[in-house]
């Protein structure tokens, strides 16, 4: 390791060893601390008083606290790149938060500590201190100890096991923790007045509708300010003015509330980087960079993206050498020259611009250029040099690359994987980033439909140590795929064009005959691979089912593996002495709330599959499966459910025939297939409402009820860990464990209440 890294991370590692020693002392301390804390809130925040309306009470705190749940998870994934990657775990905090503050709503209740967390969310991720933010760049790569999964920025930088190691290393542990439990902070206020208000309801279905009806809300006022492409700095405010105006008012809180947005929209506001300028696409984080010649690079979360190169005329003369090379050794134009014909070309995941150009320049008269970012797409349409979405011959697609593929029925002379690689997840409820589904062999054989007799598919990806093994499962599933093993070779970077690993397949067998030729072999000659081509060492291919095309294999990729023991860890420490696990009805709702979660993130990725893994599609899942929810209370109120055990066996039964059906050999559409699906689907849903909302209403303690239900949410999320090793399928029979376990504990849970009644009644003489 370099001694300069290890002196600028000094100060971070005693900052963090002092963090660790306080909340050491402080847990000793814990019941001064309690007092200190207790004093606090109620200096700012009054005793609650009965509302003559508390279902539009809980129907106003369940919108702010979905609200403030996804825009916290998007906006650290955006500003933590540990976050951007694993964004469900930091879900799985905000559900832990939430949980607990359900069962603590007896408690004093004070939105200040949510207001304090916040800003200390704020100063964590935004503090303009240079050492302190690239520690933030590589955390992962500090919480990883292999190489068995892809996360953009790695630096090997300790042995592993050295003294040095084994701090930055705990360094990050405690970085990570602190986030974690920040989020939780924030939640676990808005978990107890919607406790609060569960509790004091006349109508329990009532009451848990406004609050299914109220997350809905949260959902699409979230969702209409990315699709505004309104700034984080704003979303914060938002957050905290919500917060501020939640009853109880108090004017020290709402003066409190004051100060802590002025300074984190101050705060958030500040860019680290003036020469940079900041967009906010619905997906992630977007910097536009100038450069020389009327060029400019584009970061994504903080990290390098892209380059909008210039290759126009007046370029190529400035730069003979360029102009001398580019089309035998730019990764861009190389490929057009195994070609036979380019006059119909496809290019998925388009970017800003420069596969288009090169479509272009050589000869493309018709180019389908699909992208799936609004903003990278229209900063392409501004900012390239070559103008090439300006041309007549360019047909620009805002879509997801794979429901394209799903849905074209053109063909082409050329089809161009372009260098997708992206460096965010498509939902929080989900562990795949969002071109998980294009680079599966399902992805690669549909795009094989489209060629033409003698057209060429041509994959890009930047091939970088230590994950060389990414190309070998290319090489591989390609060569499965085809039959024959792709023309590969590596390109170098020329001028702002990025190098790339090209793999070339083709259906017509003459490729390989002219790629023996003198000018042909010279390109896959002079630009060798950076790593050994051997099928025997190839990773496992990705599927449909098992899309992860950034895990090396079947297993938990050791980072997402240390924060789920970090979040388990911190689970069992904050739950205990709060759950009641001798009772049969805590851990039936606990088995409810693991079972639904699997359910929901399930349905989310199988949507995603058939319409596409774009914000909006996430948006209508996540509504279309809290109404149905809301349709099960209607259904319960009028028709009532006294006997749940049929519910139980339908719920299981369709659960296990989603599990076994072959949705992909249905000969429809894609979007026909996707409809069945959701209807296949939001069965399941509607029976797991009627059965959670029957238990609710009859429950005693609805709080608690929902506690531990939300806990139970949490054990979902991290049993989603086992899509990883089984792939996404197995968690439709995990949920059936989980609700079988459910049904059981209910049939203890009544012969609790009847022992207990039992034992009521006077004993005879």
């Amino acid at each position: 390791m370099n001694p300069k890294t290890i002196n600028h991370e000094v100060p971070i590692l005693v900052a963090l060893a002092l963090a660790a020693i306080a909340i050491f002392l402080a847990y000793r301390k814990r019941r001064h601390l309690e007092a200190w804390v207790d004093f606090v809130g109620k200096f700012f925040s009054p005793e609650p008083r009965p509302n003559s309306n508390p279902n539009w009470s809980l129907f106003w705190v369940s919108f702010v606290a979905l609200y403030v749940e996804i825009m916290m998870i998007r906006w650290l994934g955006t500003e933590v790149r540990v976050f951007a990657y694993f964004q469900n775990l930091a879900l799985i905090a905000c559900f832990l938060g939430f949980g607990l503050g359900c069962y603590w709503s007896r408690r004093h209740k004070s939105l200040v500590f949510g207001l304090l967390a916040i800003a200390g969310l704020a100063v964590l991720a935004e503090a303009p201190i240079r050492t302190w933010q690239v520690f933030l760049t590589v955390l992962s790569s500090r919480l990883s100890l292999s190489t068995d999964a892809a996360m953009w920025g790695f630096l090997y930088e300790a042995s592993f096991g050295s003294v040095t190691w084994f701090l930055l290393f705990a360094a990050a542990v405690l970085a990570v923790a602190t986030f974690l439990a920040l989020l939780i902070v924030v939640m676990i206020p808005l978990g107890q007045w919607v406790g609060f208000y569960l509790d004091r309801a006349s109508n329990p279905i009532q009451a848990y509708s406004a609050n299914l009806l109220g997350s809905v809300a949260g959902i699409w006022i979230f969702a209409g300010m990315a699709f505004l492409r309104v700034q984080p700095a704003y979303w914060l405010v938002l957050a905290i003015a919500l917060l501020a105006f939640m009853p109880p008012r108090s004017r020290r809180l709402g003066f409190g509330a004051l100060i802590a947005a002025v300074g984190v929209f101050l705060l958030v506001q500040h860019s680290r980087y003036p020469e940079r300028t900041t967009y906010w696409s619905p997906y992630q984080k977007l910097e536009v960079q100038p450069l020389a010649d009327d060029q400019y690079g584009i970061l994504v979360n903080n990290t390098g993206y892209m380059n909008l190169a210039n290759m126009s005329p007046e370029f190529l003369s400035r730069n003979p050498k360029i102009a001398a090379s580019y089309r035998r050794e730019s990764s861009y134009d190389a490929p057009f020259r195994f070609a036979q014909g380019s006059d119909r070309v496809l290019i998925v995941g388009a970017g800003a611009g420069n596969d288009a150009s090169a479509a272009l320049r050589n000869g493309a008269q018709q180019v389908d250029a699909v992208e799936i970012d609004p903003v990278i797409l229209s900063l392409g349409e501004r900012l390239h040099p070559d103008k090439p979405y300006s041309s007549p011959r360019v047909h620009k697609v805002l879509n997801d690359a794979r429901a394209f593929l799903r849905q074209s029925k053109e063909t082409y002379d050329v089809i161009v994987f372009g260098l997708l690689d992206s460096h965010t997840q498509f939902s929080d409820y989900s562990n795949m980033r969002i071109d998980n589904y294009v680079y599966t062999e399902e992805a690669f054989r549909q795009a094989r439909t489209l060629l033409k007799p003698n057209g060429i598919m041509v994959v890009k990806f930047e091939v970088r140590a230590p994950w060389t093994w990414m190309g070998q499962r290319f090489n591989a599933m390609l060569n499965q795929i085809y039959g024959r093993s792709p023309i590969v070779f590596y390109a170098e970077p020329l001028g702002e064009l990025p190098g790339a690993t090209v793999f070339i397949e083709s259906n017509d067998p003459s490729l390989w005959e002219r790629s023996a030729q003198t000018s042909l072999a010279a390109i896959v000659s002079k630009n060798p691979l950076r790593f050994p081509l051997d099928l025997a060492a190839a990773p496992p291919p990705t599927t449909d089912d098992w899309p992860y095309a950034y895990h090396r294999g079947h297993s938990i990729p050791r980072t997402y593996l240390t924060i789920s023991l970090i979040l388990m860890a911190m689970a069992i420490f904050l739950v205990r002495g709060t759950l009641e696990p001798g009772k049969a009805s805590t851990w039936h709702f606990f088995f409810l709330g693991a079972g639904f979660l699997l359910l929901e993130t399930q349905l989310i990725s199988r949507l995603a599959l058939y319409f596409g893994t774009t914000w909006l599609v996430n948006c209508v899942a996540l509504t279309a499966i809290l109404l149905v929810l809301v349709l099960a209370n209607l259904y319960v109120a009028h028709r009532g459910a006294n006997r749940l055990e049929p519910y139980y066996a339908l719920l299981i039964l369709f659960l296990l025939g989603n599990y076994f059906f072959p949705w992909h050999a249905l000969p429809y559409a894609a979007r026909t297939v996707g409809v069945l699906l959701s209807i296949a689907y939001a069965v399941p849903v509607f029976f797991a409402g009627i059965i959670f909302t029957e238990s609710f209403r009859c429950h005693a303690e609805k709080s608690a009820a929902f506690g531990a239900n939300i806990v139970g949410s949490v054990a979902g999320g991290l049993a989603q860990n086992v899509s990883f090793i089984f792939g996404m399928k197995m968690l439709l029979i995990f949920a059936s464990v989980f609700y079988a376990s459910a049904a059981l504990c209910r049939l203890l849970e009544g012969s609790e209440e009847a022992r207990a009644v039992d034992n009521a009644m006077p004993k005879a003489a």
